[in-house]
Order: structure tokens, then sequence, then C-alpha cells
């Protein structure tokens, strides 16, 4: 845990990062404190959806909720969304009333310590990642549901930076359609979040010194976890309509993932003056 949270500092000088290591530990213990109770909530509910809840509500300020009547509560459903920041997986499995969702993801290195949290996630192996689609295809085939995220890797927050989050969508993959090809029945549900990154740690001298974008991003969000002061995120998130068979080709998808995000970046300046910790869902 603390190797991961000197590693968002992101520097090569192993005398700076041996001071980091001492002066990170004990946020490096409270983040490992919240990881064992995310782990137990877990154990106990046999999903993700409580655990995601409680996390939420301590890294954000607000979470406004749009569309979760369009989220099927039977059958395969593949959730299509951008990757805005580390908190819009949680935003999601909290949002959706499903509670069989599995996580298509690269192994992002704290995943061996959170054995719990792996069951839900399906990891993909560079060196092999057929085998993990082979797995999210038997699980989409079983019924149940997964998130996957197109582009691969963190994109840019649509709530602050809303021309670079629509230039990501050229750079999805097609892999919407694999699964479309592959899982009989299947519904295909753009879903878009923004407001996970904290704009106060976007702002702290540290993090602005880093010109690279994504390594920026996540310091702010290992900041946010790290300390109160910056958890005042304000979430929104909508859940698109599904689209089905062959309607639901990449283009489509990001065609409607192009709208989400717009209004999502929209929602944002009413969410700034919401008085204390809220969710709102319509």
């Amino acid at each position: 845990m603390s190797s991961s949270v000197v590693g968002a500092f992101c520097f090569s000088n192993p005398h700076i990062n041996a001071l980091l290591h001492i002066f990170c530990a004990p946020f490096a213990l409270e983040l490992a404190r919240l990881g064992i109770k995310m782990e137990g909530m877990i154990a106990r509910d046999g999903h993700l959806k409580g655990a995601s809840e409680w996390l939420v509500d301590i890294a954000a300020e607000s979470i406004q909720i749009h569309g979760v009547e369009n989220v099927p509560t039977s059958g395969p459903v593949l959730f299509v969304g951008n990757h805005a920041g580390l908190g819009d997986a949680h935003a999601l499995l909290m949002s959706s009333p499903r509670t069989d969702t599995h996580v298509l993801a690269r192994d992002f290195g704290i995943l061996p310590g959170l054995r719990q949290f792996r069951q839900f996630v399906i990891v993909v192996e560079e060196t092999r990642p057929q085998a993990a689609l082979r797995a999210a295809i038997r699980h989409l085939q079983a019924g149940r549901s997964l998130l996957l995220y197109p582009h691969g890797q963190i994109e840019a927050d649509p709530a602050l930076y809303p021309q670079e989050a629509l230039a990501t969508l050229g750079d999805w993959s097609a892999s919407v359609e694999f699964f479309v090809r592959h899982v009989p029945g299947l519904s295909v549900l753009p879903v878009a979040v923004g407001g996970v990154l904290s704009r106060r740690a976007l702002r702290n001298p540290v993090v602005r010194r880093y010109k690279d974008a994504e390594e920026r991003h996540f310091l702010a969000a290992t900041f946010q976890m790290m300390f109160p002061f910056y958890r005042d995120p304000s979430i929104s998130l909508i859940f698109g309509s599904p689209l089905y068979e062959r309607e639901a080709s990449r283009g489509a998808v990001v065609r409607r993932m192009a709208r989400l995000l717009e209004q999502v970046h929209a929602q944002q300046p009413g969410l700034k003056s919401s008085p204390g910790k809220s969710c709102i869902q319509s």
C-alpha cells in the first residue's frame, strides 16, 4: 500500500522515495484501514454495491444519478463507461440495481491485497488477454453484468475537461462489438461519469508541478483518499438507454456517449452549491 502511494509521486530518485515512504506511512496505514473495512463489507454482502456506496460517501461531497431506470434488472448487461478517475467504478456500482457486476480491468497494483474485491475483477493480463475475454464472455453468457472501459486507461474528467473527454472517444476500442457477437441478448448500456476528481487536489502546488495529465490526475486522486480536505467532488452519473444486437456498434456507442458526456458537464455548475453530502436520483 505504501509503495502505491509513493508511486503516485512518480519520483525516480531512490533517496526521495525513501523519505516519501517515511512521510506517507501514516497515510498508507489509513488507506490500508479503508481497504480492510471495504473487504469486510464485500465479504458480508457478497457483492460490491454496499462497499462502493460507503467509499463514495467518504470520498465525495455529493452524487447525482440519472437514468437508473434504463438498467435492465435481469439478463446480460455490458456497462460501457468513460474512465474519469479512481472513483467512477464505485459510483456506477453503488448506483446500479445490479449486484452481479464484475469489472474488466488491468491489475492496478493493489489488487493482490484485496482478495474480496479481486473476486469481482476480471484481470486483463498483457501476456494473455484472451483469457480475460473468455472469462468475461462466460460471465455475461450466465446472464450477469460487466463493466467495460473501452479506452483502457484513465481519461479526462468530462466535468472539468469536456473537450478532452470527448476527444478520447476516438481512441475507444471496438470491444463492444466483440461481446455483442458472442453473447446473445446482450444489453449494451453506455454510462457517463464526471466530477470524480477533487478540484482542491488539482490546485495543490505539488500536483500542479506535473505536466503529464495522467500523472497529475492520479496524484490528485491519491491525495483525495489520503486527506479528508480533498474529498470535495460533486459526482454526476448518467445511465444512457440500452443498445441491442446490431445497433450496438462502436460508432453508435461513441455517439451516445458523446451526448452523455456533454450532459454530465452541463450538470456540474448546479452541483457546486449542493449543501453538504447528498445523493440525488432521477
